[in-house]
């Protein structure tokens, strides 16, 4: 199999996975705004934040290490075994003792984000649930780089979130919303767990023992590090709008803005999807000297990730409004929001593959200043803008700094590596895109006269068909008719 093909196979079980996952969370925030209220959305928010930074830290860059050293050591299963092993045990340790210190800091943090008693309480239980997540993320990013992205895939985007909804809503029903927001969080991270760790022997011949066994490995340790600030300074910044808009604002005001972040990370979903499959071959390629094939892939995945998300990008940027409203009536007041947001996803498809090939190909320390710097921008506009234009100055921050931090990461991969991502065939989407949007303004008039249901279905229909047709009149490329009769020989081996 081509690694184009690879790709594309992994990466389109990847999307479609991580469109699960946005989806069952998209319906979970929906579920909490309808049955608990925005203060309730809010709380988990930022309960989340802490959480989701936290587990970060408990990963402490080694996953990141996990994939670029099996890959290198792909062909010596001995020596892989023993790195899995290292970082394991290493993330078991890890994690129990970021989980001990959130106990011990839940009052501190929920006082610091003007939440109460509620956000503590949340904060306390979420973090029993740091040690399945690392866990979770180590076995699978093990399978991954054993070529297996699946079970990752499901355990992290489609079984627990799924959980998470299920048990939200059994427990609301039955003891009620204190319970409904504070357990569900915890029992969706050990089942999911419980769900991956048995396949992890089958993979990569993994015994019970080989993790106590395995030696310290200083030189994943070393390239580790950087990315442990990397990977945190990254997440910190993922979250800082709702941190910010917690320590300068209220939980309500954070719920009514998580709606449209959660519905803008429908977008953002394409590059941790493409991403994880690319990673390893970057590597790899970058290993071999492979210079030429290297870039052909940077551009490719470029491509491919830019054709996925225009058809969204189009509907949240024209239609804001109505999409919120399925939240409620309520939630249509954060439409800007939504249209800032989405216009950010849409710099980290275009441009966000960079990263990955910086840190895949040894640039761990720059990845580093870049997230660094950025975090700090970040703060700043946060400071200035959110006190002035509330939900909006937030928004409006990380766009900013979306575009300053694309445009830091091209520059430095034409420098270091001589590699760009622009290509002719990455015109094509930008030309479908085009048409597809001249039929969506003209015809805004009359869709928003529909009631909500009908407006995006018909909206969303037409802006696909002009879109794909446009593509195809404009032709396929090589890689993508291969990919194209591998789906149709498959379905039709399958039937």
């Amino acid at each position: 199999m081509s690694r184009s093909l690879a790709i594309a196979a992994g990466a389109g079980f990847s999307f479609g996975g991580y469109i699960i996952g946005q989806a069952v969370r998209f319906m979970f925030s929906l579920a909490v705004a309808r049955l608990l209220g925005a203060d309730a959305l809010g709380t988990y928010a930022l309960a989340m934040a802490v959480i989701q930074i936290a587990e970060v830290a408990a990963l402490a860059g080694l996953d990141s290490a996990l994939l670029r050293f099996s890959g290198m050591h792909r062909n010596d299963p001995v020596r892989r075994r023993r790195l899995i092993g290292f970082v394991l045990k290493t993330g078991f340790f890890l994690s129990l003792a970021v989980m001990l210190l959130l106990e011990l800091l839940a009052g501190s943090l929920a006082g610091m984000l003007n939440g109460g008693r509620m956000l503590q309480l949340a904060i306390a239980c979420y973090a029993a649930a740091v040690p399945f997540n690392a866990a979770t993320m180590l076995y699978g990013h093990a399978m991954q780089a054993a070529g297996r992205i699946e079970p990752k895939i499901i355990a992290t985007q489609v079984l627990s979130p799924l959980l998470l909804l299920s048990f939200t809503l059994l427990l609301n029903a039955s003891s009620g919303r204190e319970a409904a927001l504070l357990f569900p969080f915890a029992l969706s991270a050990a089942s999911a767990f419980f769900w991956i760790r048995p396949r992890l022997s089958d993979l990569t011949g993994m015994e019970p023992g080989d993790w106590r066994r395995a030696p310290f490995e200083r030189s994943v340790l070393s390239y580790a590090m950087p990315f442990l600030l990397v990977s945190l300074l990254s997440m910190t910044a993922h979250w800082l709008d709702i941190v910010m808009l917690g320590m300068l604002t209220d939980p309500g005001t954070v719920g009514l803005y998580h709606p449209a972040a959660r519905t803008a990370g429908l977008i953002r979903a394409v590059l941790p999807a493409f991403a994880g499959m690319a990673a390893p071959m970057f590597a790899e390629l970058h290993a071999a000297g492979s210079t030429g094939e290297l870039e052909r892939m940077y551009q490719l995945v470029t491509r491919w990730m830019v054709t996925v998300v225009v058809p969204p990008v189009l509907l949240f940027l024209l239609f804001p409004a109505p999409v919120l409203s399925v939240f409620g009536a309520h939630f249509t007041k954060a439409a800007p929001v939504l249209g800032l947001l989405t216009a950010g996803a849409f710099l980290q498809a275009l441009f966000g593959i960079s990263a990955t090939l910086l840190a895949m190909a040894g640039h761990s320390r720059l990845s580093l200043l870049n997230a660094l710097s950025a975090l700090t921008l970040q703060v700043a506009l946060n400071l200035l803008l959110i006190p002035r234009m509330g939900i909006e100055g937030a928004a409006s921050a990380g766009l900013i700094v979306f575009g300053v931090l694309a445009l830091a990461r091209l520059v430095e991969v034409r420098l270091l590596l001589g590699l760009h991502p622009f290509s002719r065939p990455l015109l094509k989407p930008f030309v479908a895109g085009s048409a597809a949007g001249m039929l969506l303004i003209i015809s805004r008039g009359w869709l928003l006269t529909l009631p909500f249901p009908a407006l995006l279905a018909v909206a969303a229909g037409a802006a696909v068909a002009v879109y794909m047709g446009v593509l195809l009149i404009l032709g396929l490329e090589e890689e993508d008719r291969e990919i194209i009769l591998r789906a149709g020989f498959l379905i039709g081996r399958g039937r």
